[in-house]
């Protein structure tokens, strides 16, 4: 079912051009807190991906809640019977540079839903569940919302959103703007 989900929004969202690999993007959530922990990375995806100039080791201590988001990656990598190739320098996302600058990583989520060609006014999406976190994108009115992210101890009223224009993801970041799904052309999960 959670992978019927996400195939289905796939669908609506992107179109038959989507190029979705959730393996790809499970392995760059979970690696991620590694690398915000100072992993130093051995295999050639991981330095490719991954900046090990200020790593300190292999034996690292997660953020708060880290370990939980991984076995919930975990999981889900398990469930779609991930493995993928770490001799690959490079993976198939959207996004990479400005999921690199999130505050807090964010992990595809078992479910996903979306509100389809947003008519309401721009939302900017933050790099961090704060309102002093850096605005690094914008929903513009048109937009395809998707929530299909999720992550651990966020502050209660904020929420992930994955922007599609034209079929391409363009944005994403967090918000604490409420959306009316009357301003929704379509909805979507």
């Amino acid at each position: 079912m959670p992978r019927f989900a996400l195939v289905i929004l796939a669908s609506l969202v992107a179109g038959p051009a989507l190029a979705f690999d959730p393996c790809d993007d499970l392995w760059f959530s979970r690696n991620q807190l590694y690398d915000r922990a100072g992993y130093c990375f051995s295999s050639p995806l991981g330095k490719a991906v991954f900046d090990n100039a200020d790593c300190t080791g292999t034996e690292v201590s997660l953020e708060p809640g880290g370990d939980e988001l991984v076995t919930y990656v975990q999981g889900m990598e398990d469930l779609f019977a991930c493995a993928v190739d770490t001799s690959a320098t490079s993976l198939d996302i959207a996004n990479i540079p400005l999921r690199l600058r999130l505050e807090t990583v964010v992990a595809l989520s078992e479910f996903a839903s979306g509100c389809l060609g947003w008519t309401g006014e721009a939302i900017p999406l933050r790099a961090g569940p704060r309102e002093a976190a850096e605005v690094i994108s914008v929903a513009m009115p048109g937009d395809d919302l998707v929530w299909e992210y999720e992550g651990i101890g966020w502050p209660e009223g904020w929420t992930f959103l994955t922007i599609y224009r034209d079929e391409t993801q363009v944005a994403l970041g967090f918000t604490r703007s409420t959306i009316d799904y009357d301003l929704c052309t379509g909805t979507a999960g």
